[in-house]
């Protein structure tokens, strides 16, 4: 597990975004009102690592929903939800094979769910919108981790609300270690060389509050991006190597990585692991929901900026006055980074081995076709008493997805799942897709053939959801559901508790 001390290791929670002091300009972009613009550089805060309460192999972690106030612009105060603090939540770190016991309390005034976001987990534990959890009522899922190390990440899945709810700040990342990656000579010190990277973006109105108007067809899509809950951070590094756990968190903005500098990083795990070696690049895409893993080498004393650069070819999105401006050619400032002093150690060559990851086997595989466009996946809005896939064995799919939209990006995430990407075709737009996903971006046109490897935990009864993570087109409808079942059931008459049939035509709560 990360290796923790005294300055970085806060059991249990603590304030994030409103005990930060300072920052610095940070924001480029085509808006030309962009807050959080200016000051002096804020120190980056480091979510608190939770390692829960710990009996053997059984480990026990308590999360609040709550509200608070936090700085998120400078010298402001602004009303937002967290977890066990003000503003996003803890960092829950687990090991594989742990007996996982989580107790969600909802101190909100409203309804919410928790979902962990990459975790294979049986249906009833997932989290999804068949498990609302009511104002002061407590929700205490259980599972076993079956996932191999990987930066994984938790948040609302509020049917029709997900978007607000984590636009807010409910969303915390979970850190999985296993045997392997513990041999590895990786940076994992967390908070010192082994850094959480939560991107959000947000728009804000005049006196501080967020602005929570939907954009029409770009709901939530912010204009100030934020790490860790701030605007305009930075970050001391201490040691000459680097390693950022990157979440993009936003509801609908695409993040293409790189430095200021255009130097080369590696890439060393994807949303659900390590790569089989590091990979170099010196631009990397990130769209909502999705993980990377990069290591970066800095010199003493430098100053370097980590951005996102407008993509060249504006994401496979037309340019014209037709089509939403999904913010594809915005360029922003991240994270600025000051390297070590003169007397930091090198750090030793990277592991030319990662990990030696399997290859599913998808020979004579079930084949499934997904169509997206708009709002609806094959034609369908979600509908939460609808079984769209029933999935009756323990072997991989082959799942083809296609953006069937010449002008809206999506993208594609499928719960209780990591898979690989085989193909991606019907776009120039150059992706980078290697090792395990559970998240995939798709430009306009674009397919991905996807071998999915499923946790197989039968029942009937509590559906899985598979659906767009632009989170304003998932609560517009972009959703199915899937059930697992041994070899010839079928799915449940009334799924879940049997609350809730479909949205209403403004992606409001269920009916």
């Amino acid at each position: 597990m990360p290796e923790l001390n005294r300055r970085t290791f806060f059991k249990g929670a603590g304030v994030l975004a409103a005990t930060v002091v300072g920052a610095q300009v940070l924001v480029a972009c085509s808006s030309d009102d962009v807050r959080g613009y200016g000051g002096e550089p804020r120190t980056l805060p480091i979510p608190p690592a939770d390692l829960g309460t710990r009996e053997g192999s059984s480990v026990h972690f308590a999360l609040e929903a709550q509200t608070g106030e936090s700085q998120i612009l400078p010298d402001v105060t602004t009303k937002t939800w967290g977890f066990n603090g003000t503003h996003l939540g803890p960092t829950l770190v687990v090991k594989k094979g742990d007996d996982v016991h989580v107790d969600v309390i909802n101190n909100l005034d409203e309804m919410t769910t928790v979902h962990w976001h990459g975790m294979k987990l049986p249906a009833i534990a997932d989290g999804g919108p068949h498990s609302p959890i009511g104002p002061g009522q407590t929700w205490s899922p259980t599972w076993t981790v079956a996932n191999d190390a990987a930066t994984l990440w938790y948040h609302p899945h509020t049917h029709g609300l997900t978007g607000l709810h984590a636009y807010r700040g409910l969303a915390g990342m979970i850190i999985v270690e296993d045997e392997a990656t513990d041999k590895l000579d990786l940076p994992r010190e967390y908070g010192v060389d082994d850094i959480p990277l939560v991107l959000m973006d947000h728009r804000f109105l005049e006196d501080g509050s967020l602005d929570e108007e939907d954009l029409p067809d770009l709901g939530l899509l912010g204009d100030t991006p934020t790490a860790n809950g701030i605007t305009n951070a930075h970050f001391d590094a201490t040691t000459r190597r680097v390693r950022f756990r990157v979440l993009n968190g936003s509801n609908m903005r695409f993040y293409n990585l790189a430095f200021s500098d255009t130097r080369t990083f590696q890439v060393i795990a994807s949303d659900s692991g390590l790569l089989d070696e590091p990979q170099d690049r010196t631009t990397l895409a990130i769209g909502p929901g999705e993980r990377w893993e990069i290591v970066v080498e800095l010199e003493p004393g430098e100053d370097v900026t980590l951005e996102s650069v407008g993509f060249e070819d504006n994401y496979g999105v037309p340019d014209d006055e037709f089509v939403p401006d999904f913010g594809m050619s915005d360029s922003f400032q991240l994270l600025t980074i000051t390297g070590p002093s003169d007397d930091a150690a090198q750090a030793p060559a990277l592991p030319g081995v990662l990990v030696k990851s399997t290859e599913p086997d998808v020979i004579d595989a079930t084949e499934r076709t997904f169509i997206m466009n708009t709002f609806s996946i094959n034609d369908l809005q979600m509908d939460m008493q609808r079984v769209d896939v029933v999935i009756d064995h323990d072997q991989p799919e082959v799942w083809i997805v296609t953006n069937d939209n010449s002008d809206w990006p999506h993208n594609f995430h499928v719960h209780d799942a990591r898979f690989k990407v085989l193909k991606f075709e019907g776009t120039d737009v150059e992706l980078f897709n290697d090792g395990w996903k559970d998240t995939v971006g798709l430009p306009p046109g674009a397919t991905a053939t996807l071998a999915v490897e499923f946790g197989h935990y039968p029942d009937p009864q509590w559906p899985y959801m598979y659906h767009c993570h632009m989170l304003y087109h998932e609560d517009q409808g972009m959703m199915g559901q899937f059930v697992i079942v041994e070899p010839g059931d079928e799915p449940a008459a009334v799924l879940g508790s049997g609350t809730g049939s479909s949205i209403d035509s403004a992606g409001g709560h269920a009916h």
